[in-house]
């Protein structure tokens, strides 16, 4: 991955090569933006950069040994932390049983969210985390010395899935660095990360792709045409990770199907649609009752947008916009803004390992009397 592979952020990636240039890199970095947008290219870009031997004004030469060594995920200076889950019968929670996993799935693609990497080692079921075992052992393989005798480099994707403790193990690390250590934080929800830690990385952020830059990008990976490529990237909101998912699944039927049979469950207040409803969202997962809470969100704050006519920010299929079509006109100013704090913080329960029937039969029933409030 070298910076002409990145799909946009011309000025970001300039501006990461003069800092390299300059010696002046942060020891602590947090790239932050939301899923798609480039964040993990950027960090992997920006670290084959800093280990290249013959780096040029533009991009990393690409020929040298770190930059093959790159090329292969095999550079001994470049440390991954990523979540995963303790496997059964494990004496320790660390990531090395997914190594393996994870140099396959960064071989895939950089433009990649938690749902393909819950699909890549079969977790669908399970809560990801980063262990406090896992950054001890962060801590070991950084305070060794640098093969090649320059930067030692940690990418950390999706930092706000450590857990409290971990975080408090890797505050250490942060406080006190090794000489010549980078660490790379990669998140798409950088609130999430505790205020000690946040406090002390130097934040680029990275913002959400133009519709014509992931449309020039969906095209280029998936090889569908430009004009095809044009309404993935509307309808995604410029996110490749999602339009990748796209061009693989052809829709998100599943997630309307939940979706609109809920509603109308829980606008008629059908006890048995409801409960056959918690049953099959609890099936999901962890991971996928959220990824269903928040696509729940969006298709509201669709209704939103298109109550208020505003079509140029409508982003849906045309099976969605079928039916919200005929739904929209329940969501309305004066229910919208219950209904989404509802679904947060069911999001926000599922994380605390609420019982998610529980949660959704609790929600089904709130939501009954919030679509049922006039306009």
């Amino acid at each position: 991955m070298q910076f002409s592979d990145v799909l946009g952020q011309t000025q970001l990636s300039s501006r990461l090569r003069d800092t390299a240039r300059s010696g002046r890199v942060a020891h602590a970095q947090l790239f932050d933006g939301p899923e798609g947008s480039g964040t993990l290219a950027l960090a992997r870009a920006f670290a084959k950069y800093l280990h290249c031997s013959n780096p040029t004004t533009d991009d990393s030469c690409g020929s040298c040994t770190s930059c093959l060594a790159h090329e292969k995920l095999q550079h001994p200076d470049l440390q991954w932390a990523f979540p995963f889950f303790k496997k059964d019968g494990s004496t320790r929670s660390v990531s090395d049983p997914f190594q393996i996993m994870w140099r396959e799935f960064m071989l895939e693609s950089s433009y990649v969210g938690i749902e393909d990497w819950l699909s890549k080692i079969g977790a669908d079921r399970k809560q990801l985390f980063v262990s406090v075992d896992e950054a001890l052992e962060i801590n070991r393989k950084l305070s060794l010395k640098s093969f090649h005798g320059g930067y030692k480099i940690l990418i950390f994707w999706l930092p706000e899935t450590m857990r409290v403790d971990t975080a408090n193990k890797m505050l250490k690390l942060i406080e006190e660095p090794t000489e010549k250590t980078v660490i790379l934080f990669v998140s798409e929800k950088a609130n999430r990360l505790l205020p000690t830690i946040l406090s002390r990385l130097q934040r680029v952020h990275i913002s959400r792709l133009s519709d014509s830059d992931s449309a020039l990008g969906i095209s280029k990976i998936t090889g569908v045409s430009i004009e095809k490529a044009q309404g993935w990237a509307h309808l995604t909101d410029g996110n490749i990770a999602s339009a990748i998912r796209l061009s693989k699944t052809g829709s998100e039927t599943s997630d309307l199907q939940l979706f609109s049979t809920w509603m109308r469950a829980c606008w008629s207040r059908d006890g048995e649609g409801i409960m056959k409803g918690s049953n099959e969202f609890s099936t999901l997962g962890r991971e996928g009752q959220k990824k269903f809470l928040a696509y729940a969100l969006h298709m509201l704050r669709q209704c939103i947008i298109g109550n208020y006519g505003v079509e140029k920010l409508v982003r849906l299929t045309d099976g969605e916009q079928s039916f919200i079509s005929k739904f929209q006109r329940f969501i309305h100013e004066k229910n919208i803004v219950s209904l989404s704090a509802l679904i947060e913080a069911a999001h926000k329960d599922i994380s605390g390992n609420v019982n998610a029937k529980v949660i959704f039969f609790d929600l089904s029933v709130q939501v009954h009397t919030l679509l049922r409030k006039e306009s």
